[in-house]
């Protein structure tokens, strides 16, 4: 009988093909989708960044319309998207986790203690609060991230560092080397249950302003001294921001504040040395957080 090797010929060119197909398809893979997908975990961090930024302008727009209208009657919606988008086929989304815990559930508490002069006698103020709004990205192709929003300031932190990208609402100002600081304060307090949402759709929250308060302490000739102390997970980021800012401004020497913290950055503790004026704004806020 006659050998036939047209059979033999349509098999190795068959293999040819499937690993020719094999090798684009491992090219594809390995990577065009980790430079897509780092792309897409990028935007969804950048759009986080911005829906985080709208958050706290609304949150202090209902801070000013109540300072101005005396009304606490107000509240907003801000959407925040939970995940960043995958690859048909490929790779799937990458789920976020979005976390609101007032404060009393977390590691994210403020206490501010003060002694002023009524005139016939000295009065202390110890007022507790915080508490943080968080979303962790734990990102596969791109660098992981925690967003936060806290104290009024938005922070983000990854395993290279951590740093304030929206600075909170003070104000330290000092006329002249002898003078006293005039200090200006706003504290956000989040009151409520704590929840969170985790996934790749996206959450909406539902900002209430419950109460407002604006007090200015002036205690003339007397000295007095304002202590802030943080609790928070951000600390590292708290002190740099803090020292940056207070070395910047006109007449501020180191004897006019301290600022001391504990080895790991969980507790900083902000005081500042013969304060003159201290406008004290308080702003106490629930968050609902839904999905959609």
């Amino acid at each position: 009988m006659k050998r036939d090797e047209r059979g033999v010929a349509s098999t190795v060119g068959t293999i040819m093909a499937l690993l020719v197909f094999m090798t684009f398809l491992s090219l594809f893979t390995n990577s065009y989708v980790p430079v897509w997908m780092a792309d897409n975990e990028r935007q969804h961090m950048n759009t986080v960044m911005d829906q985080f930024g709208d958050l706290k302008s609304k949150v202090d727009s209902m801070v000013v319309a109540a300072e101005v209208t005396g009304r606490t009657d107000l509240n907003m919606f801000a959407p925040i998207t939970l995940g960043a988008s995958g690859i048909p086929v490929f790779a799937s989304p990458t789920a976020s986790l979005l976390t609101y815990a007032p404060y009393g559930y977390a590691n994210s508490s403020i206490w501010v203690n003060f002694t002023y002069n009524l005139g016939s006698k000295f009065v202390p103020v110890h007022q507790l609060g915080g508490g943080m709004l968080q979303l962790y990205a734990p990102n596969r192709y791109y660098v992981e991230q925690w967003v936060t929003y806290e104290n009024g300031a938005i922070l983000v932190k990854q395993t290279d560092g951590q740093i304030v990208r929206a600075v909170p609402s003070i104000s330290v100002q000092k006329p002249d080397l002898t003078s006293k600081l005039n200090v200006s304060w706003l504290q956000v307090d989040f009151v409520g249950i704590n929840a969170s949402q985790a996934g790749t759709g996206t959450a909406g929250l539902n900002i209430d302003l419950i109460y407002f308060d604006s007090q200015t302490y002036d205690n003339g000739s007397w000295e007095m001294n304002v202590t802030i102390t943080m609790k928070t997970l951000y600390g590292k980021a708290w002190v740099t921001y803090l020292d940056q800012y207070f070395s910047s401004v006109s007449q501020v020497t180191k004897s006019d504040y301290e600022l001391t913290y504990t080895a790991n950055f969980d507790k900083i503790i902000l005081r500042l040395n013969n304060t003159g004026f201290f406008t004290y704004n308080r702003a106490i806020t629930s968050v609902a957080v839904q999905t959609s």
